[in-house]
């Protein structure tokens, strides 16, 4: 989105509109499900619209603040902070020997907006779930319809992905939720955040690398699904057609 506009330009929330205002949509509501990160921005500004306040404000009033997050905050990337790790990747040649590293300052705008941007610690993201699931940040109704899965992904060899307003689920053929998460990738940066119901086990993994994050996270999942196994037996066969 940066070729035609320098991604210093884009400070505000309603700046990202020039590039996905006039994109036509991919179906009609409650027709499929796609992430868009165009969505968490129109998102971002039905807050300010509703609030009256910044989006990066809001967050920080009745989000962070709520969640005892004291560790977080919307940092410009043009500015030195305390403690704040900053992403790079590296960079090989053609035989894939390490060469150097990239950083991704030219991949976000200078300061985070709704669709992301904002910088966290793992007990800082542990920290807003307990809020979110104990209702500190929503009331019971919307704290209920967040952590409830909504739309079909794709099937599964034990039941289905589903997706909902935010998290993604694993759910059984029994319709019951195993695992639900969110995760995040760019230049420099690559996270998750993801609950177990049956275990009650949370876990966050944060990276400063594109791919620093996934071996860590895939291990925790393996080791979490076998536990899923030894506890709860195999898992039912699939009807034969």
């Amino acid at each position: 989105m940066f070729a035609e506009r320098p991604n210093y330009s884009i400070t505000e929330t309603v700046d990202f509109l020039p590039q996905c205002a006039h994109n036509e949509p991919k179906f009609g509501p409650g027709e499929g499900t796609r992430y868009c990160n165009c969505s968490y921005v129109l998102l971002g500004l039905m807050v300010e619209r509703a609030s009256g306040m910044r989006y990066r404000d809001y967050v920080v009033r009745h989000v962070f603040g709520p969640a005892e997050m004291d560790r977080s905050g919307f940092f410009r990337l043009d500015r030195i902070e305390p403690d704040v790790a900053e992403g790079a990747d590296p960079v090989t040649d053609a035989s894939g020997a390490l060469v150097g590293w990239r950083r991704g300052i030219y991949s976000y705008p200078p300061v985070g907006s709704p669709d992301g941007g904002a910088y966290v610690t793992a007990r800082d993201l542990i920290a807003f779930h307990d809020a979110l699931r104990n209702g500190r940040l929503l009331g019971e109704e919307l704290t209920a319809a967040i952590l409830r899965p909504k739309e079909d992904y794709r099937e599964l060899p034990t039941g289905s992905h589903r997706t909902g307003y935010g998290f993604e689920f694993e759910v059984d053929r029994n319709g019951e939720v195993t695992t639900y998460w969110k995760n995040g990738v760019n230049v420099g940066v690559s996270a998750a955040l993801a609950y177990w119901p049956r275990q009650d086990v949370t876990f966050a993994v944060l990276s400063n690398r594109e791919d620093g994050a996934w071996t860590p996270i895939e291990a925790i999942r393996t080791a979490l699904r076998d536990d899923l196994r030894e506890t709860s037996g195999p898992a039912p066969e699939a009807p034969s057609e």
